[in-house]
């Protein structure tokens, strides 16, 4: 009888064992995701329009407020895009406000952390007058990710889940591209890290989300070299998700090839919110939140989105199905499997 019972709780002990040995280092982890706030002190050549961007600070605040009140956060991503233009005094901003987070935080550059080029023969924009490297706004950002001179990032938040932040910028463009240096980097990180379940981070995307996505006025939301990308995530299991913004539609997941591209809303244009994710070792779950804002905010934003023919997903689009577009309320909620099994 003894022996038996002995039996018992050794095959007890070793089931739990090799249950945890099988598992991830985590059980469950929270994290909020903010994308293109689009941070700028109203000036000359600022607007509340698509982007509002004399109401940015206003909108960034109540997200910071309403992610500090969340309980069991683990931390906060910022997917780029995060001034006007990189104005020396919105990069100043940048830092100030995201002090205010209470837990840490990991950004990546945007195209709007890349100045624009002036046009040849022509008078240049006060933006291109104004604006600073990229690589101000990443020794800006030290702690946030960035660490030295790198314009992109590895880190752990938590045991066995590793965070890659990529620098998708392209100078003189709001194209996109993962340079040489960066791409041998990356598969490094990949090679090195194959135990930790990956999520990838950019400002833009990868693959359409939709077939009006297409469009080739549109080709500058995705990466040139996008394929490439996608090939080297496809040669490590361990990659399960990549989060970006850029394109301002409600947030967006597509999945290809057991892997999970999620496009993030961003907290300046219509419908203006942020985005909750909770990662277990099977799922990854997220919930978007509508920034409350004032009815007046909301209205400027919406009536300034329908009028703009470019934010249409179709030319002949009613004003009906463009707000179904970015609104998406099929997507305020969804959960998507992790690819990634440790074994």
């Amino acid at each position: 009888m003894h022996r038996l019972f002995r039996f018992f709780w050794l095959t007890l002990v070793l089931t739990v064992l090799w249950s945890v040995s099988v598992a991830w280092a985590f059980g469950e982890v929270k994290f909020a995701v903010i994308s293109d706030p689009h941070l700028s002190y109203p000036a000359q050549n600022t607007s509340n329009t698509v982007k509002m961007e004399d109401a940015s600070i206003e909108l960034f605040r109540e997200a910071i407020e309403q992610i500090n009140a969340l309980p069991n956060l683990d931390f906060v991503i910022v997917t780029g895009d995060l001034t006007k233009d990189a104005e020396p005094w919105n990069i100043d901003l940048v830092r100030e406000m995201v002090e205010e987070i209470r837990v840490p935080v990991y950004a990546v550059l945007g195209n709007h952390e890349v100045s624009p080029i002036p046009p040849k023969n022509q008078e240049p924009s006060l933006a291109s007058l104004t604006g600073s490297s990229k690589y101000t706004t990443v020794f800006a950002l030290q702690g946030y990710g960035f660490d030295g001179a790198k314009s992109y990032w590895s880190a752990e938040p938590v045991p066995g889940l590793l965070l890659i932040g990529l620098d998708t910028t392209k100078v003189g463009s709001w194209g996109g591209t993962v340079n040489k240096a960066q791409l041998e980097w990356l598969e490094n990180q990949l090679a090195t890290n194959q135990e930790k379940l990956t999520i990838v981070v950019g400002h833009h995307l990868l693959v359409p989300f939709r077939e009006e996505e297409k469009k080739p006025e549109w080709q500058n939301y995705y990466l040139d070299n996008a394929e490439e990308v996608i090939a080297l995530f496809e040669r490590y299991p361990q990659v399960s998700f990549y989060l970006c913004g850029h394109r301002h539609v409600s947030t967006i997941a597509v999945e290809k090839n057991g892997i999970w591209y999620i496009e993030n809303a961003s907290t300046v244009t219509y419908p203006m919110s942020y985005t909750v994710y909770t990662l277990t070792p099977d799922t990854l779950s997220y919930q978007v939140i509508r920034l409350t804002a004032t009815p007046e905010l909301w209205e400027v934003a919406k009536s300034t989105l329908l009028e703009n023919p470019f934010w249409k997903p179709t030319e002949d689009a009613t004003p009906e199905e463009v707000l179904a577009y970015y609104e998406a309320s099929d997507f305020l909620n969804f959960s998507m499997p992790v690819r990634f099994k440790k074994q």
